[in-house]
């Protein structure tokens, strides 16, 4: 997202809205898996207000 949209909202919704209907879809998922960048930090902290939790770490090996 460019600098200037950032601090609206739009992120934190466009994820919570995935989330619902997600669970619309399927009911009792048993959980819901998320990657992000380190290095994003505006979405980190959208999915930690959403309530998820960093589980695992994954490198990316460039040859």
């Amino acid at each position: 997202m460019l600098p200037e949209h950032r601090g609206h909202g739009l992120g934190r919704w466009m994820k919570a809205e995935s989330i619902r209907q997600a669970h619309g879809h399927y009911p009792d998922p048993g959980g819901l898996l998320t990657d992000t960048a380190d290095s994003n930090t505006h979405m980190r902290h959208i999915n930690d207000s959403l309530g998820y939790t960093p589980t695992h770490t994954t490198r990316q090996l460039d040859l």
